[in-house]
């Protein structure tokens, strides 16, 4: 009897070694998984000190291991992020629930880095949390493209003013702002005089150059708060937004007609070329967007009837 119960022992112990074995060389197995892994891991206690960083995490932050360890992910901060943020962060995890997110983080040599994030809490066998395991992924290079696209499909890819799509988008958040605050603003439509001689007799190289040039006198007569944009061709608008005197348009159409009195200079051409602008008020020409538009290019095209090389504020007898 007693022989079979040491024989029963026994077995237990090889099947509990055996086990145990098993773990380890898991556990092996995943940590050296972690430690190639091409994510970034850190692993801190409760209260946040990292007590465990991969390679990975090394590569990308330019911490080493030991100036790590002891710290708090912290270091990375970079400051885009409001204090909210981390708030939110720091009452998921400690609710025992998995976080997921985008954190701008900056590197110990200053670069900044956008990285998609999930931290998880660890549990004991009591089921409370005593560590949390971070996994970051860096998307700066994602980030950057979607910038890109996101540029593209917004600004003109020539002169870099905001686009057709870009302008009534702004147009109609001036128009709520304005409705909201009881403020005027003015719409100019602007268009060049003698482009197209410029193109026929320069080449199109000339041309793209004078729309550049364009964009740039445009920016120099408008205040930050102002837009300026490339509707397509020749043609530019800009919005002045919170005018406090029916004369600031004119004053600012006045500006541009002196500057684009000075010739353009394309290679070693020199190119001369006039400029006529319709002005639009809010909200006592149109209420809406369309309609501002449409007086602004008619009394740009009033404008050019009169003459070119001037500016006409739309008016009904037009």
């Amino acid at each position: 009897m007693k022989l079979g119960k040491l024989v029963e022992k026994n077995l237990q112990l090889e099947l509990e070694n055996r086990e145990l074995r098993q773990r380890e060389a898991m556990l092996r197995k995943l940590a050296l998984a972690v430690e190639h892994s091409p994510v970034s891991v850190v692993v801190t206690d409760r209260s946040g000190v990292i007590e465990y960083v991969n390679p990975k995490f090394c590569e990308v932050t330019g911490y080493t291991r030991e100036e790590a360890l002891g710290k708090t992910p912290g270091i990375l901060k970079s400051g885009t992020h409001p204090a909210d943020y981390y708030r939110e962060l720091w009452s998921t995890i400690l609710s025992g629930e998995e976080w997921r997110g985008e954190l701008h983080n900056r590197n110990k040599d200053g670069s900044l880095v956008w990285e998609i994030t999930s931290i998880s809490p660890v549990f004991n066998d009591s089921g409370a949390i005593t560590h949390f395991i971070g996994v970051k992924e860096n998307i700066t290079e994602l980030k950057r493209l979607q910038q890109e696209l996101q540029e593209m499909a917004h600004f003109d890819e020539l002169t870099g003013l905001p686009n057709r799509a870009l302008f009534m988008d702004r147009l109609q958040q001036v128009i709520v702002h304005a409705h909201r605050e009881l403020n005027r603003f003015a719409l100019l439509y602007v268009d060049l005089d003698g482009f197209k001689e410029v193109n026929d007799r320069f080449g199109h190289l000339a041309g793209d150059e004078v729309l550049q040039e364009t964009a740039q006198r445009l920016a120099r007569c408008i205040r930050s708060s102002d837009t300026a944009a490339r509707l397509g061709g020749d043609e530019f608008t800009v919005i002045l937004d919170d005018i406090k005197h029916w004369e600031e348009p004119g004053i600012v159409s006045r500006k541009l007609l002196e500057l684009f009195a000075i010739p353009f200079i394309c290679g070693d051409d020199v190119c001369r070329l006039g400029v006529s602008i319709g002005i639009a008020i809010y909200p006592d020409h149109a209420l809406d967007a369309a309609g501002l538009i449409s007086c602004a290019d008619a009394a740009m095209y009033t404008a050019k009837e009169q003459g070119k090389n001037t500016c006409r504020y739309w008016s009904k007898k037009q």
